[in-house]
């Protein structure tokens, strides 16, 4: 059998665990938000992009016809 301060200390072991696992599971969860929301910036700088460069060739169209 195991003793009283053996059991507290498989106790707060098997805590530490638990609170560990629980946490990645969070970091995980965060690092895909991240990583979405990336997406989306990068996704809206290539549309701006594109837009300025349509820009960029319909001044440079319009000039040239003056």
């Amino acid at each position: 059998m195991l003793g009283a301060s053996e059991t507290i200390m498989w106790a707060v072991v098997l805590g530490l665990l638990i609170g560990i696992v629980w946490s990645l599971k969070y970091i995980v969860v965060l690092d895909r938000k991240i990583e979405r929301i990336e997406y989306k910036i990068e996704k809206a700088i290539r549309k701006i992009e594109s837009l300025e460069e349509s820009i960029l060739r319909k001044s440079k169209t319009a000039k040239g016809k003056k």
